[in-house]
């Protein structure tokens, strides 16, 4: 994808996520790295979800985890840029938040279900923004971005996750 608006709309370091992304068309690109997703979960067997390809490294089920916790937390700013809010959001820390995910005992299968309602509720709130909504530029974690930037990083962080799986996680068993 090539929409400079977007990459204008948002800090460098989010170009890399969007350089992931094929079209301009969200909607399009959610439901289709959500399909992706989903393949990949089906890859995954019982004796490589607890895998981590090197010490100290997450495991595959820790990825999904931070996945599906970033894509909450791009679509809650995206809702609250949409909203016209101009409010500054605070970051967050994605380490703390895999590591209180340890302590949990979820399985693949309702991480599966979980990344699946995340993913259905991201399409429906994106589906219902116009372009004004889109395109109100909000600060969170002290960088600006729109919410249609949001929806774009949203994707391209998945498909950066699920590549990285499918090349760290699960061809080195």
């Amino acid at each position: 994808m090539k929409n400079n608006k977007i990459y204008k709309d948002a800090p460098n370091y989010c170009h890399y996520f969007f350089d992931l992304v094929e079209t301009d068309n969200l909607l399009h690109e959610l439901e289709k790295s959500n399909q992706l997703t989903k393949e990949l979960f089906s890859l995954i067997t019982p004796e490589n979800e607890n895998f981590s390809y090197e010490a100290n490294k997450w495991t595959t089920k820790e990825v999904l985890r931070h996945i599906i916790d970033c894509e909450r937390v791009y679509t809650y700013r995206a809702f609250r840029f949409s909203r016209f809010d101009n409010t500054e959001l605070a970051g967050f820390d994605e380490n703390k938040y895999v590591d209180n995910f340890k302590v949990t005992k979820q399985n693949l299968e309702e991480l599966e279900n979980e990344f699946e309602n995340v993913r259905k509720s991201t399409i429906s709130l994106f589906q219902t923004m116009t372009d004004e909504m889109l395109d109100f530029k909000g600060t969170a974690n002290k960088v600006a971005f729109t919410a249609r930037a949001l929806g774009f990083m949203t994707v391209g962080h998945n498909l950066h996750h699920c590549n990285f799986i499918k090349t760290k996680y699960l061809s080195k068993q």
